[in-house]
C-alpha cells in the first residue's frame, strides 16, 4: 500500500467503531490449516517457499446482503455519502438505493473499491487476505479438488479472457470462487517486484514474462496472468467484476 492510500484509509476509518456482533447476511468463516506455499511467480530472483500460519477466511466472496448490512451500520460507506477520493465514481452504481442492492442478496458484491472492502473486513474483525494467503487458498482448492494443471489453466484463461467462470469447491474446507465469479481484492494486491528489474507487466515481451515464471507451463502462465491483472487496479477501482472476501487471525498466531 502506498503512502497516499494509507493516508486515505486512516482518514476513512476515523471514528469507525468495530463491533463483534453477528452479521445476518454473512456466512461464518472457515479455518484454514497452516502449510507451506511455494510462490509460482518470481517476486524475487529465486523461487520462494513460505510458511503460512493457520487463519480463518470467508468461504465465499462477500455477498450483497452482507455488504448492505455493513453500509446500514456504517453510513459513511453508503453510496451517497462516501467521499469522492475513495472511489472512481462508480461505487455501487448498479444498486437501487443506498441500502438496496441490485440482483440477489447471495450474489457477490461488486463495484466496491479497495478502501471500502478493507473497511468492511476491519468492521468484521478481519482484514483483506494477503497475496500469499489468497494464493495459498488457490493451492488448497486445486489440491483438494484434484484439479489438474491443464484444467486449472483452462479455467483461468476462460475467466480472464471471456469472464466465464467455472465452479470449483474445496471439498475439505468448502471454499469457492477464486476463478470467478469475481476478481478479489487483496491487502497487497499489486505485483511488487524486488528483483530490481524493470518489466512491462501489461505489454512486456515474452522474455519479460518468462523471467517471472517459476516453471514454464500453462498453469504457471495462467497464474502469472492473474498476478499481472492486479497491477491494472488502483485503490479507487470499482469494477463490475471486482469483489472481495475477508481473512481473520487465529488467536496465538502473528497477524
Amino acid at each position: 500500500m502506498n503512502g497516499s492510500a494509507g493516508v486515505k484509509l486512516r482518514i476513512a476509518l476515523v471514528g469507525l467503531l468495530m463491533v463483534g456482533s453477528a452479521w445476518v447476511g454473512a456466512e461464518g468463516p472457515v479455518e484454514v490449516p497452516a502449510g507451506t506455499f511455494v510462490h509460482p511467480v518470481l517476486l524475487d530472483r529465486e523461487v520462494q517457499t513460505e510458511w503460512v500460519d493457520a487463519f480463518r477466511v470467508d468461504p465465499h466472496p462477500v455477498n450483497r446482503a452482507a455488504y448492505a448490512e455493513f453500509v446500514e451500520r456504517y453510513p459513511q460507506w453508503r453510496r451517497s455519502a462516501v467521499a469522492d477520493l475513495f472511489h472512481d465514481g462508480h461505487y455501487l452504481r448498479q444498486w437501487h438505493s443506498d441500502l438496496t442492492p441490485n440482483g440477489e442478496g447471495d450474489e457477490p458484491v461488486v463495484q466496491v473499491p479497495w478502501f471500502a472492502a478493507r473497511a468492511y473486513c476491519e468492521a468484521r474483525g478481519g482484514a483483506l487476505p494477503t497475496l500469499v494467503q489468497w494464493e495459498y487458498l488457490v493451492h488448497l482448492l486445486r489440491t483438494n479438488s484434484n484439479m489438474s494443471d491443464q484444467a486449472y489453466a483452462n479455467a483461468v484463461f476462460a475467466w480472464y479472457g471471456e469472464q466465464r467462470s467455472v465452479h470449483y469447491e474445496d471439498p475439505v474446507h468448502g471454499l469457492t470462487g477464486f476463478i470467478g465469479p469475481v476478481n478479489e481484492w487483496l491487502e497487497d494486491y499489486q505485483l511488487l517486484l524486488s528483483n530490481g528489474e524493470k518489466i512491462d507487466l501489461g505489454g512486456g515481451s515474452c522474455g519479460d514474462t518468462g523471467r517471472l515464471m517459476a516453471r514454464y507451463d500453462s498453469a504457471h502462465y495462467a497464474t502469472l496472468l492473474r498476478y499481472q491483472s492486479r497491477s491494472n487496479y488502483t485503490p479507487e477501482t470499482t469494477a463490475s467484476n471486482q469483489g472481495f472476501r475477508c481473512a481473520y487471525p487465529i488467536e496465538g498466531n502473528n497477524p
